[in-house]
């Protein structure tokens, strides 16, 4: 397990000056298709972008380069569907913490008539990739859970077929494969912090979510019960964002080292915090600009280029533009952050978004040689990928 391996977050070291020729070097050996390790990494992660300005733009071209040779300038659009805004949890980041009361949130559930509308909404846009997202909702069964994918994937037959994730609480390995048997396809489930002391402060009360190491080994989990599609992430601004980072790589190193060949694909969480009405905590000292945040994002590129950043629109146009760029992202097009949020028409946020409708941009990403892909699958991606033979191990090796 990763928990009997993972550092002290609070003594982890974090270089705070580098030999500028060593990183050179580094970064002359990525362009001879040299993946970042762990440690490489850490030290790039001591870059200041505004100081380092030469080394900085040279580590943002060489993801973009690495990137582009793998997927060719092609995203793949992914649309989130949430079914519950009913949480048990207090998390103090949080629109959803169970003591917000009306502060740009209403309190419902799906039912299964309102989870076919919202998908069928999606899918009447093009969208076939859809991330089923649920607060920690007490009434809500692994059963329900199986259902609501099984109604989903219905749906999405109706309209020349799709597949469906889920973004939830952490399950056990027999309620894991329930789900794979009911359809489920990727699983992403974000760690928030892997500052242990943060993330106790973070997360109060005695519910689900205050138990760091049962999340923290959600990925052997849903590993073991045969899912290959995994989503791995931090929160950025949550606790030291260059330490967490670095030890998210160090986490998807072992995974990779441990399960081989049972991980297909790697997805890259990357939210940053954002302030929203009813949550608590709306700032820190340590959420990322955005120069230090696209740095970040560009040296995880670099330690597993097959990764699939999931871009977000809890950014601006512009910034989800710069991390697709060169391809091999996850991008999220029509966004809304409350159950029935689609085509029934609530209101209220999880988090504050921005909304891409996809009709008006996707023009928008082809202007900057983007190219948004929308019925694809992790077996067709994979199959069409641009894998040279330095690159041929990515999806089933470590660094």
């Amino acid at each position: 397990m990763f928990s009997d391996q993972i550092l002290n977050f609070e003594n982890l070291f974090i270089p705070e000056s580098f030999a500028l020729e060593e990183i050179k070097d580094v970064l002359e050996r990525v362009k001879d298709k040299h993946r970042l390790s762990p440690e490489e990494a850490k030290y790039l992660l001591s870059l200041n972008p505004l100081e380092d300005k030469e080394i900085y733009y040279k580590t943002i071209d060489a993801s973009t380069v690495t990137k582009n040779s793998l997927f060719n300038s092609n995203i793949f659009a992914i649309a989130p569907l949430y079914v519950t805004s009913i949480c048990q949890e207090h998390c103090v980041y949080c629109n959803y913490r169970a003591e917000n009361k009306d502060k740009e949130i209403q309190r419902v559930r799906l039912s299964n008539e309102e989870l076919a509308m919202e998908v069928d909404f999606l899918a009447k846009k093009g969208l076939r990739v859809i991330e089923l997202v649920y607060a920690t909702d007490p009434f809500i069964t692994i059963n329900d859970v199986s259902n609501h994918i099984k109604i989903t994937i219905d749906v999405l037959s109706n309209h020349g077929g799709g597949i469906v994730g889920i973004n939830s609480r952490p399950y056990s390995v027999e309620d894991y494969r329930k789900l794979k048997d009911a359809g489920l396809d990727f699983v992403v489930l974000w760690q928030e912090t892997y500052d242990k002391t943060s993330y106790k402060e973070l997360h109060a009360g005695n519910k689900e979510k205050t138990d760091f190491y049962y999340r923290l080994n959600s990925p052997n989990r849903m590993i073991e019960a045969g899912i290959e599609n995994i989503g791995l992430g931090v929160l950025s601004g949550l606790s030291n964002w260059r330490k967490d980072w670095y030890m998210l790589m160090s986490h998807v190193s072992y995974l990779l080292q441990e399960y081989k060949d049972k991980i297909k694909t790697v997805i890259l969480g990357i939210p940053r915090l954002k302030p929203a009405a009813g949550a608590l905590l709306k700032e820190t000292p340590f959420i990322p600009d955005d120069r230090e945040y696209l740095l970040a994002i560009s040296l995880f590129n670099l330690f597993l280029p097959t990764a699939l950043p999931f871009v977000n629109t809890r950014e601006s146009w512009d910034m989800c533009v710069e991390i697709a760029k060169g391809g091999g992202t996850l991008f999220t097009f029509d966004c809304k952050t409350i159950p029935g949020g689609y085509a029934l028409g609530r209101h209220g946020y999880q988090f504050p978004t921005y909304d891409f409708d996809v009709n008006k941009h996707v023009e928008k990403l082809n202007k900057v040689n983007l190219n948004p892909i929308f019925d694809w699958n992790f077996q067709k991606l994979q199959s069409k990928l641009k894998l040279g033979k330095d690159f041929s191990l990515c999806f089933n090796s470590s660094p």
